[in-house]
């Protein structure tokens, strides 16, 4: 069993490596904590902690706590909708995802706002920024496929909240917090994807059924009844949707950054503006009193002084 459980982990080990190879690059005096692939270095620890657009940590804060609170609350009212099928879909495994970003960067944010050291770990930051690659993209992979597939939908409140409104919470998270997005950082949502793929057809193996009473979770994934269809779905929603949605939210990231940069300099130009501004009054106020009393007596060390 042993010998299993060993093997198993090196297969992993390899795939993982395998698949990380050509987007990440290889440092042989940096190994990462699997100890096979180099972690990439950690942006600035304020990209985890505060906005760029305000020095004001304590909003951000309180935005960060308000929306793990509401993805928390949403996600625990769609439990008992499920039933004891809830861990079968994608749905439920995409909301999970970001409520576990929204709960993980809020505490990492009240750490360090509560913390008068160094605040929450680098490892700490680390794995949120992998939750964050994961929750960004599969979200809004999620709410497109959701609404422009082709089988019917149900259209309520629940579904609103749950494949309409975290994608409009995961455009404005990108837009305003500082954590950077990666290109070479697709590896995670398609990990992501690849479980979910293994735990489908685990499913069908098992024999268990859905709803219908029928061996598959989604209809258009039926392994009995179109194999090829189902396969070359779990496939291309892996391998190429996940790419390029993940290529959506670096695009969204880009334009953090070109919007950033901006305000930066409108600011900056409003700023030199208001101090030519306020050195002109000064020196026409100057002037001014120099003109209106061209004849000023100063007295110093108990003599006056005539002045012209």
């Amino acid at each position: 069993m042993t010998f299993i459980l060993r093997g198993t982990r090196r297969g992993l080990q390899k795939l993982i490596g395998y698949l990380a190879r050509p987007c990440r690059k290889m440092d042989p005096s940096e190994k990462g904590r699997l100890g096979f692939i180099s972690r990439e270095p950690l942006p600035e620890r304020t990209a985890f902690t505060a906005t760029p657009w305000s020095p004001n940590q304590k909003l951000f804060v309180t935005y960060r706590v308000v929306c793990a609170v509401f993805t928390l609350a949403i996600l625990i009212w769609s439990v008992p909708t499920d039933s004891n099928r809830w861990i079968t879909f994608y749905s439920n495994w995409m909301y999970a995802t970001l409520t576990l970003h929204f709960c993980w960067s809020a505490t990492i944010c009240l750490q360090q706002y509560c913390s008068t050291h160094e605040g929450p770990s680098q490892r700490t930051l680390y794995i949120g920024w992998i939750i964050y690659d994961m929750a960004m993209t599969i979200s809004l992979t999620v709410s497109a496929e959701y609404w422009f597939s082709p089988w019917p939908v149900t259209i309520g409140l629940r579904s609103i909240l749950r494949h309409g409104l975290n994608s409009v919470m995961v455009v404005i998270d990108v837009l305003l917090c500082g954590i950077p997005s990666r290109m070479n950082r697709v590896i995670y949502p398609v990990i992501h994807q690849g479980f979910y793929s293994v735990f489908v057809v685990l499913y069908w193996l098992g024999g268990f059924r859905g709803y219908d009473g029928k061996q598959y979770i989604y209809s258009f994934l039926d392994l009995n009844t179109v194999p090829l269809q189902a396969i070359g779905i779990l496939l291309a929603n892996t391998f190429i949707v996940m790419p390029v949605f993940h290529a959506l939210v670096c695009a969204l990231y880009r334009a953090r950054l070109k919007l950033l940069k901006k305000f930066r300099n409108k600011n900056n130009h409003k700023i030199i503006l208001k101090g030519k501004q306020m050195q002109t009054v000064q020196t026409e106020s100057v002037n001014g009193k120099i003109q209106d009393s061209p004849v000023e007596q100063i007295q110093m060390n108990g003599v006056a002084y005539e002045t012209v």
